[in-house]
């Protein structure tokens, strides 16, 4: 059985549809006050992972916690944490990333090892 996600998203409305075959699973519609929209960054807490989902549910200060799956955080989620440990670390000092090394995009099929 196929599942298919439809997103319908104007100035005033967002609809989201979950069909599975030809049946709907799930539907969903927010208006534009809804306080977020699809690519804002937020700062959370992870509160429990799911390593059979390969996901995580991480506080944003909602009713709710949002639910973050690995592919969710881009394909170069590797060297952006490697990045962002050296700034902490302040072993570097290079905003252009001149010399810094990537790392390799994640597995789309497999889960996120560190």
């Amino acid at each position: 059985m196929s599942n298919e996600l439809v997103i319908s998203h104007s100035t005033e409305q967002t609809r989201i549809a979950l069909l599975q075959g030809k049946e709907l699973v799930e539907y969903h519609t927010g208006g534009s006050n809804s306080g977020f929209n699809v690519g804002d960054i937020y700062l959370g807490t992870v509160k429990r992972v799911v390593p059979g989902l390969n996901a995580a549910f991480v506080d944003l200060g909602y009713e709710k916690d949002a639910f973050l799956h690995y592919l969710d955080l881009g394909p170069n989620i590797r060297s952006l944490i490697k990045y962002t440990k050296s700034v902490q670390n302040k072993k570097n000092n290079d905003p252009k990333l001149t010399d810094f090394i990537f790392e390799p995009q994640i597995d789309k099929l497999g889960s996120l090892r560190f």
